[in-house]
């Protein structure tokens, strides 16, 4: 078991994979609402998959992001819609974050999965 620290370090050095995100994509239409951090998350679709792209303006959160956007990409829209919430405790990640945080990343989770079921409704 990390302790909360070595698990905020590592959410950091995660986050940091992100890469950049395009200034033109920082819109409402992709803001995450829900969250007290500024998110934001796009998706592409290609060759049966989603491909998520995120944006968060604070460190933790952003590690959040990272966590989800290398997760979930690559994955249908059937496997993503497939996840159960549940995961965000099992993992142990929730022991990390406070209660805020908690809802933040539940928030970025679900809005990833309402994309992948756009997609999912336009094949």
């Amino acid at each position: 078991m990390l302790d909360k620290m070595t698990r905020y370090v590592y959410l950091i050095e995660y986050g940091k994979q992100l890469g950049d995100f395009p200034e033109t994509e920082k819109t409402d239409e992709h803001r995450v609402h829900g969250c007290t951090s500024v998110v934001y998350l796009t998706s592409t679709y290609r060759d049966g998959k989603v491909y998520y792209q995120g944006f968060a303006d604070a460190q933790i959160v952003k590690g959040m992001v990272a966590v989800l956007v290398k997760s979930l990409s690559g994955l249908t829209p059937d496997e993503i819609l497939a996840i159960e919430p549940t995961f965000i405790k099992e993992s142990g990640i929730s022991e990390a974050l406070t209660p805020t945080r908690q809802g933040g990343f539940f928030n970025i989770f679900k809005r990833m999965q309402e994309e992948a079921r756009r997609w999912k409704e336009m094949q």
